[in-house]
């Protein structure tokens, strides 16, 4: 049956995949917001011996037990140390209720995209306040439109969910059929696709940096962002920082990497796959840390103030509310303007679209590994599931309650597999296993792993993902936690601990067919 799993039609159309499931939406609001908090162009020495201490040595783990073991994440546990399934399937999980949230966030980019396009022919950007004359719009009228018209949550905090969005659900609906034609036919078009929406953002994103560098002042932002103050280097959240922005962006801990490697043979490389994976997500960060600083400069000096004043640096307001703000102050024609705000959020959903269907095929692939069911079922099913799951984030409160649940599964969840994974691997499975697999890494591998690679495992990754999570969990435990907090954060994770353990104990023909090797 091993011999009969799906194959990635080349190695470069598997490490387009990978690239694509790692560079997501954080790459363009998160990274750079980061880098400008935790200072600037110093902040790159805390991020590359994070990459290489901790988000690489990681990537190899899991891109090596998916080759070694030719399954998805909860199969390749299960093969691994048949007490362990569970670790796969609370990687799945978790990554299939970060996508219910994920693609209600593509949705508002639709509804921007087709503002944009409108404005390329009726001469106007819809985030141009009422009665404001362009070039003169300020900042409340960004965040006026993102929060009355895309989210419509203007009365949010009084109501419980307030109104029912339709733009928003058919932008849902947009992004769940992408995922599917994405995905449906295996990994054969899944290759095709990421050919297309892997170098399509890159070429937006280069564009989008010419005309930041082009901008007045645009040096200006860029001194925020890569002048090095050397003092932060000192203080330990720096470092923490640095180390989350790692494992946010690289995909480990979702069970994605274990099942994009199960689709190569048992005989391919697996050192040089995650350094390649892993410097094209970290050179995709940096060169949107130039177009969002080059940009935010111009804005800066178009509003008459300083760059630390400018509200909206990271994040969804980034995104939504800085940037299209930024676009309507550019002097040049509205359908110019309208064109670079196309390319921009034309960017940001083919960044979405690959991650989201490549947390979409973790889960179908664990599916398939488990109960032998037809692809088109289990894509069909996940698809129709989290299309009426991201529902609930269609009203008005939407967001609030996104906001909470990406506190406890997108912060918690993903860091607590990530430790979990990494403590299994390195300290509880039997010191042969891990031999077995190092040395079947080693043995495939251009690039070899060492006692660097074993330090690193055992040591350095566990301890700063145990720090991050006290550090997060004392920052939590300090806000108010109300009923809110604990219906949309606390009831889905301890859901996917108790589905996880009930999946585990399922016992399927299927495993009897693949399972018991090696």
């Amino acid at each position: 049956m091993a011999g009969q799993r799906e194959r990635w039609d080349s190695r470069t159309a598997f490490i387009m995949a990978a690239v694509g499931s790692a560079i997501g939406l954080g790459n363009v609001w998160r990274f750079p917001g980061q880098a400008f908090e935790n200072g600037g162009g110093a902040f790159f020495v805390p991020y590359f011996i994070a990459l290489l201490t901790a988000g690489i040595p990681l990537m190899i783990v899991e891109y090596g037990i998916g080759s070694r073991y030719q399954g998805s994440a909860p199969a390749a546990y299960r093969k691994l140390d048949r007490r362990f399934e569970w670790v796969g399937w609370w990687a799945v999980m978790v990554g299939l209720i970060i996508s219910f949230y994920y693609c209600v966030i593509l949705a508002w980019s639709w509804q921007y995209l087709w503002d944009s396009i409108k404005a390329m022919f009726d001469g106007t950007l819809p985030w141009l306040g009422a009665g404001a004359e362009a070039g003169a719009v300020g900042t409340a009228d960004t965040a006026e439109y993102f929060t009355k018209e895309i989210l419509q949550s203007e009365n949010a905090e009084k109501e419980p969910f307030g109104v029912f969005n339709l733009w928003s659900v058919l932008g849902l609906a947009a992004t769940w059929l992408c995922v599917y034609f994405s995905i449906a036919k295996g990994v054969h078009r899944v290759g095709k696709v990421v050919m297309i929406t892997v170098p399509l953002p890159l070429v937006i994103l280069a564009l989008l940096t010419l005309r930041g560098l082009t901008l007045n002042n645009s040096i200006d932002g860029l001194s925020y962002y890569l002048a090095p103050d050397w003092s932060k280097l000192s203080d330990p959240q720096v470092w923490l920082a640095a180390y989350g922005q790692v494992f946010f962006s690289l995909s480990v801990g979702w069970g994605i990497l274990i099942a994009y490697a199960s689709f190569r043979p048992k005989d391919s490389d697996v050192v040089n796959n995650a350094y390649m994976t892993s410097f094209a997500n970290c050179g995709f960060s940096f060169l949107a840390g130039l177009a969002v600083f080059s940009t935010l400069g111009y804005l800066a000096a178009s509003m008459n103030m300083p760059i630390p004043d400018l509200e909206g640096i990271q994040g969804g307001d980034l995104a939504f509310i800085t940037y299209p703000e930024a676009i309507e102050r550019f002097e040049m024609a509205m359908w110019l303007k309208g064109l670079l705000a196309v390319g921009f959020f034309v960017m940001l959903l083919t960044l979405g679209v690959d991650s989201a269907f490549s947390i979409v095929e973790a889960v179908s692939a664990a599916l398939k590994d488990k109960f032998n069911i037809s692809r088109q079922a289990v894509v069909v099913g996940l698809c129709t599931i989290g299309f009426f799951m991201g529902l609930i984030y269609c009203f008005a409160a939407g967001s609030k309650w996104l906001g909470i649940t990406d506190s406890y599964m997108g912060n918690y969840g993903l860091a607590l597999v990530a430790l979990v994974q990494c403590l299994l691997v390195a300290w509880i499975i039997p010191k042969e296993k891990l031999q077995d697999l190092q040395r079947n890494i080693n043995e495939r591998s251009e690039l070899r792993t060492g006692i660097v690679w074993l330090i690193c495992l055992k040591f350095i990754t566990p301890i700063v993902l145990i720090l991050t999570f006290y550090f997060a969990t004392a920052k939590m435990l300090k806000e108010d936690i109300d009923g809110a907090a604990i219906a949309f954060g606390v009831i889905p994770a301890a859901m996917v601990i108790v589905i996880s353990f009930a999946l585990q104990n399922i016992r399927t023909k299927r495993e009897e067919e693949i399972g018991h090797e090696d």
